[in-house]
């Protein structure tokens, strides 16, 4: 039963310009590249469309309270891997590709456990300084995105390719 599950691609993002990065991204590739469909994890509520599914998933972090962090991050946890089952039992996800937000993490590692490809775009905010998630999504992604030339001392292996 396992192995009849459709092959799929994870997008990972969250909302505003995570949202409209994957946007372009998803516009902007040739047609005849898509090979497989895509699964969506985000908590944007904006639907891009071309999902063969969507699935919620929150914040992993509280940017304007330190205490609800504590409390924030373990519910992320919790439904992260929750959502990542559910997705792993009814698809096989064959690559993982993401615009930057911290929640990103989590499936990162379900991914490239389960030894899916990973792409990870780290966001067009950052000019000067690395995101958390980036850090972490640098030593768990194939392939590593950056947008601003500024930030390639932070990560030496990053591929440099302009704003999406």
């Amino acid at each position: 039963m396992l192995k009849k599950r459709p092959k799929v691609v994870l997008l990972v993002f969250g909302k505003g310009g995570h949202t409209a990065q994957m946007n372009r991204f998803i516009n902007n590739q040739p047609k005849q590249s898509k090979v497989y469909d895509y699964v969506a994890l985000t908590n944007s509520n904006k639907i891009l469309g071309q999902f063969l599914a969507q699935y919620y998933l929150q914040e992993a972090r509280d940017k304007y309270s330190v205490v609800k962090n504590i409390f924030v991050f373990f519910t992320y946890l919790l439904l992260s891997s929750f959502q990542m089952m559910r997705i792993m039992c009814k698809y096989r996800v064959v690559g993982m590709i993401s615009t930057g937000p911290g929640m990103a993490v989590v499936p990162g590692l379900f991914c490239r456990l389960l030894g899916a490809k990973i792409i990870y775009f780290e966001s067009w905010s950052r000019i000067s300084t690395p995101a958390i998630a980036g850090k972490f999504m640098y030593h768990i992604a194939h392939l590593f995105f950056i947008q601003h030339k500024s930030i390639q001392k932070y990560y030496p292996k990053a591929i440099y390719m302009g704003r999406l």
